[in-house]
């Protein structure tokens, strides 16, 4: 490769990138040039051969002079460079390396009639490429037009010349022939790849075509090849780092996007398959009498873990993703108004609503914590004496440590949870409750009674109630989340972040739901363990009976009531009315005879009494077996007239 003094030590920087960007005249920031450790030496040994033809005693001056000239002894090359042109007036070199002097020292007219000297005695690619060099200063559309053509003559005699190459390179970014510069900058860094202005052009013609973070790499590579910092920095500050930046950000982003989505797709698709694949393994499962755990069983639990576990740390993982969603709807929206030049002012300030409301309701719902509230009404052992030992018998049935307390509600439910920190459900040192839903205990027998409880303390034996506190606060955040949007009228199709909530609900209740479902099946084995087959069996269709029928009662006997204007008394145990019976019966034979959705977080009762029923644990009998569950309560019915006020208050709420 021929080794001189390279363009880019000679040019003004500001030049070469007015040259590319504007097209302007350049004006300061000279290039310091630094020394050239090596030149090609078959060149140079032509060069003395016929500077030696000339004059022989000029070659070691004519040596010297360019050794001074690598080094950066400009005063005394030119000396030296004078007196072999003194001595050999036709060789053409000497005036075109002192051209190269003159025109780093910005003497360019100088230059340019040395140049012109140096291709008028020997018109070869070198001297046409120098002079080029020489003319794309001028700054002038003349100049610049013969400085390509001179360069063009140049590359077609040397195509794989380092200096010409950029001398094309220059002028015709400097014609603005950008197609011309392209290739040759493509070409320049085949043959030059250490070259540092093909890199900078190459940056400058990548962000000439919107490729900003090539600009960028190409740009800081000519840096590190010698290309002065200010001079990089420069073209970096024009607005290649800010766009590079943002499309560094937009790729990331999409692609980070994509793997989010991707995420919730699939926590979708393991959700509904741990759905499907707990019923088929329950269902295929030979049960022996016994009620620990299968290999089955217990590997899709600890699949359910982790993927609650996935579930709900995703939930918060996906807040910055919905939050640029919301933006992005809202400010793509209004750059349609700016490109139809109109605003529709009802639109926009639904938008604006839309945007403040979402925001305030994340940020709500990220901190909202879960109230501690009493479930009920709570019930003393000296309240309920019989019942707390019917409680803590079943505990001991099942080896497990009895309830700490009890509640009473108006409604039909009845559940354990544990209340504590995490710690302290770990070590079972956390307190235990019970809730009783009194809508529920009519029609039940006590041996009935005590296998649905013992059914709740499966729950305990099987660590059901002892994790789960990210899942509860990711679902109340959700839960929070969606009224909030509601109140804030910002529950719109076209809001990202309601289709968010209404999606991510479905996901998070398949994952849930289907880990609750393993968690019913598996606490049913204890109750039929514990107190027989057939006592669970009994009590579970006794639960689903009052399940349907106590609402519907209690609220015909309410609405008669408010026609009636008269005041409610009692609405448990009431008797069931005519009119009712036809649609009481359809409906419990629909509860009874219904599949199992993705989204119950009990099996069907059909399918639980058959798995039950398979298990055949004997009928276990017990002290007052056939007495009912409310003679378990010293004073059943001022404790239903008490429930029943309550619900009376949530019915005029």
């Amino acid at each position: 490769m021929v080794q001189r003094i390279k363009a880019w030590r000679i040019l003004s920087l500001t030049t070469i990138m007015v040259f590319f960007l504007a097209g302007c005249a350049g004006k300061t920031a000279e290039i310091t040039p630094e020394p050239q450790p090596t030149r090609d030496p078959n060149l140079e040994q032509s060069l003395a051969q016929q500077l030696a033809q000339m004059n022989p005693s000029a070659v070691p001056i004519f040596q010297e002079a360019t050794r001074s000239m690598d080094s950066g002894d400009y005063q005394k090359s030119v000396e030296l460079y004078q007196q072999v042109i003194s001595m050999a007036p036709n060789f053409s070199a000497a005036y075109r390396r002192l051209g190269y002097i003159e025109l780093n020292l910005k003497n360019i007219d100088q230059a340019e009639q040395l140049s012109r000297k140096a291709l008028g005695l020997e018109p070869n690619s070198y001297n046409q490429s120098s002079l080029a060099l020489v003319l794309v200063q001028k700054n002038t559309p003349k100049d610049f037009q013969e400085a390509f053509n001179l360069a063009s003559a140049a590359v077609k005699s040397l195509p794989d010349d380092e200096e010409t190459n950029l001398a094309l390179l220059i002028s015709a970014a400097a014609t603005n022939d950008i197609d011309i510069a392209r290739q040759t900058d493509q070409h320049l860094l085949q043959i030059a790849p250490s070259d540092p202005l093909a890199h900078y052009f190459a940056g400058l013609l990548a962000a000439n075509d919107g490729k900003w973070e090539t600009a960028e790499a190409e740009l800081l590579n000519s840096q590190t090849l010698g290309m002065p910092s200010e001079t990089v920095q420069q073209a970096l500050n024009s607005g290649i780092s800010r766009n590079a930046m943002i499309s560094r950000t937009l790729r990331w982003g999409g692609v980070a996007t994509a793997f989010w989505l991707l995420g919730l797709g699939i926590l979708f698709i393991v959700g509904n398959a741990l759905s499907h694949a707990t019923i088929n393994t329950l269902n295929n499962l030979e049960y022996a009498t016994s009620v620990q755990i299968k290999p089955e069983e217990h590997r899709i639990r600890s699949i359910y873990r982790t993927v609650i576990a996935i579930l709900s740390l995703y939930y918060y993982i996906s807040m910055p993703f919905v939050l640029v969603f919301l933006f992005l709807v809202v400010g793509g929206a209004y750059y349609v108004f700016f490109l139809i030049g109109s605003i529709p002012i009802q639109l926009a300030v639904i938008l604006v609503i839309m945007l403040l409301a979402s925001m305030l309701a994340i940020l709500r719902s990220l901190f909202t914590r879960t109230k501690d509230l009493p479930p009920g009404r709570a019930l003393r052992k000296i309240d309920a004496p019989e019942l707390w030992n019917l409680a803590e018998e079943a505990a001991r049935r099942l080896e497990t440590r009895p309830v700490d307390s009890i509640y009473v509600n108006p409604g039909v439910n009845i559940a354990v949870y544990e209340r504590g920190s995490i710690l302290q459900k770990m070590r079972g040192t956390s307190q235990r409750n019970l809730i009783l839903g009194m809508g529920v205990l009519q029609g039940l027998t006590q041996a009935q009674f005590a296998a649905i409880l013992a059914h709740e303390y499966g729950h305990f034996s099987n660590r059901d109630t002892a994790g789960g506190n990210l899942a509860h606060q990711v679902y109340a955040s959700l839960h929070q989340l969606a009224q909030q949007l509601i109140r804030g009228r910002a529950a719109q199709i076209f809001n990202p972040v309601w289709l968010f909530v209404l999606s991510y609900q479905r996901i998070f209740r398949r994952a849930t739901m289907g880990a609750s479902r393993l968690q019913e099946v598996l606490a049913d084995r204890y109750a039929a363990m514990a107190y027989g087959s057939q006592n669970f069996i009994d009590g579970l269709r006794s639960i689903v009976w009052q399940g349907v029928a106590f609402p519907l009662q209690a609220k015909y006997e309410i609405q008669k009531s408010l026609d009636l204007n008269r005041p409610v008394s009692n609405v448990y145990g009431l008797p069931v009315e005519e009119k009712l019976k036809g649609e009481l019966n359809k409906r419990f034979e629909d509860a009874m005879q219904r599949p199992t959705t993705p989204d119950d977080s009990h099996p069907a009762p059909h399918q639980r009494m058959a798995w039950i029923e398979r298990l055949h644990f004997p009928f276990f009998e017990i002290a007052n077996s056939q007495s009912p569950a409310l003679d378990l309560f010293p004073n059943a019915e001022a404790l239903e007239l008490e429930m029943t006020g309550q619900l009376m208050k949530s019915v005029r709420r």
